[in-house]
């Protein structure tokens, strides 16, 4: 008995226990013998291993295609090497090490630059004056930034609409529906995630009501939510950030929550995604405020290969994730969004761990991944007790990030266009 990655499963095998996809959606029971059908179900509802007997799913080391050749490899060894502070040697880091060198090496070989870019280049495309942030440097906090924050822009009304809708016990279908087809970008962008591969929905879904019959009410309002906030950030200068990367980064990291999500019965899968699209706000408004700063701790973050929010916190004393995490609770949004927001990089000892430990495991993935920039040098570390719990097992990466790779190009063009913006 073992468990055994989506793509490796073949008509024939026999399921060892019941199949539950997201939301705790039955699909298959115990003993069921799987069929070319049951396979390309299990694809669509985001199911990434299952509990087959008499199998065991070997690690991601070893998954390297035999015909990659060695020179690539030493180029793509040597790539990925710059990206780990320290050498992987255990659990979960290996396996996140042997994809993302598997990714790299496929990469060189189809002609894609699949060499390490400095990240502070590619978030910040022009150099910053420092001037007075140099003078503010340590004397500000969290407090301060979210206060300007707040005193400077608000969020669109829709948001506080889909608030009343999370809030209220007695919201229906209808009310939602109602609220998002008042804002005709939100309901563009959020029909487009619907009828994207993040569901792999079989027919086109044409109404919000539609949606919500099949996705659920809060389910959808969560989604709802996180749509219209990064809409609060549309209008961040050029020069201060390539939104582009940064966006792909947060949809990749929600990804690949939301699909690690699914393997834990209970957890709100839409909940995640919206926390992992949202998990690094904080740094918008650390480039939007002290710039140079955020840079600085950019290139301390390379100098001394440290995360960058352990750089942040040595330049101003704090990290991007307590920003991002008391701008949301200034914007009242539910508190397990904000708690995984906050604790995201450190979420090992605290209460309701699991949803900031998945956070946590999708953010190092995505960096490894190199989907989009988060500004961080290298990969962080998913700590020992953050791993434990998830209480998942390696074999979900290769899956998740195989199933991820579409869904994020189709989100990412869904939210932001195909121009990035």
């Amino acid at each position: 008995m073992g468990l055994l990655s989506v793509d490796r499963l073949k008509p024939g095998m026999v399921i060892d226990k019941d199949l539950l996809a997201f939301n705790g959606r039955f699909l298959l029971p115990r003993g069921a013998v799987l069929t070319e059908g049951h396979i390309r179900t299990m694809k669509a509802w985001g199911v990434v291993e299952v509990d087959i007997e008499g199998k065991d799913e070997p690690g991601a080391e070893g998954s390297m295609a035999p015909e990659i050749p060695e020179e690539i490899l030493r180029r793509a060894e040597s790539s990925v090497k710059a990206l780990f502070a320290v050498p992987p040697v255990r659990s979960p880091m290996r396996e996140v090490y042997a994809l993302a060198l598997e990714r790299t090496a496929a990469a060189l070989k189809e002609g894609r630059n699949g060499s390490v870019e400095e990240q502070a280049d590619s978030v910040f495309p022009r150099e910053k004056k420092k001037g007075a942030e140099e003078r503010v440097k340590g004397r500000l906090t969290p407090s301060d930034f979210v206060s300007r924050e707040l005193r400077l822009a608000s969020l669109p009304d829709v948001y506080y609409r889909i608030m009343e809708v999370i809030s209220s016990a007695r919201s229906s279908a209808s009310h939602i529906a109602e609220t998002v087809s008042r804002d005709t970008s939100l309901l563009s962008r959020l029909l487009k995630l619907v009828n994207s591969s993040f569901y792999g929905f079989p027919s086109k879904i044409e109404t919000v009501s539609r949606a919500v019959a099949i996705i659920g009410t809060k389910e959808l309002s969560t989604l709802a939510l996180g749509i219209s906030v990064v809409q609060y950030f549309n209008g961040i200068p050029p020069e201060f950030v390539d939104m582009k990367n940064f966006w792909k980064h947060s949809v990749a990291c929600g990804v690949y929550a939301r699909l690690l999500a699914s393997e834990k019965p209970g957890v709100s899968e839409e909940r995640l995604f919206v926390a992992g699209l949202l998990h690094d706000l904080g740094k918008l408004v650390l480039y939007r405020r002290v710039p140079s700063l955020a840079r600085e701790a950019m290139e301390l973050s390379a100098e001394k290969r440290i995360p960058v929010c352990e750089a942040e916190r040595e330049v101003l004393g704090f990290d991007h994730a307590q920003v991002g995490a008391l701008l949301l609770k200034e914007w009242k949004i539910p508190v397990p969004l904000e708690t995984a927001v906050r604790f995201h990089h450190s979420p090992s000892g605290i209460p309701s761990a699991l949803e900031p430990s998945l956070l946590n495991v999708a953010d190092t993935l995505a960096i490894a991944m190199g989907m989009g920039k988060s500004g961080s040098s290298v990969v962080p570390e998913i700590g020992k007790d953050s791993w434990e719990t998830t209480g998942l097992s390696v074999g979900v990466f290769q899956p998740v990030v195989r199933q991820g790779d579409k869904q994020i190009d189709d989100i990412t063009a869904a939210f932001l266009g195909n121009g990035g913006r």
